[in-house]
């Protein structure tokens, strides 16, 4: 089974892209819109792989890093 992958981005067609690329090769895609909301799915997904946004609201991608 291929370990979850975690987005983190605002954008809401960059969201919908990297989403359907990664779920149609079989990778199970959590989302975060900002953040902090970031933070608080990778602690309870524990995914393996994180794709981050730099420019996030609420808490941006240097800071999520």
């Amino acid at each position: 089974m291929k370990q979850t992958v975690l987005v983190i981005e605002d954008n809401e067609q960059n969201l919908y892209l990297i989403t359907f690329i990664l779920e149609k090769h079989g990778y199970p895609v959590v989302q975060a819109r900002d953040g902090r909301q970031g933070i608080e799915l990778a602690t309870q997904a524990k995914p393996g792989l994180i794709l981050l946004d730099i420019q996030l609201p609420v808490m941006d991608g240097c800071a999520v890093a």
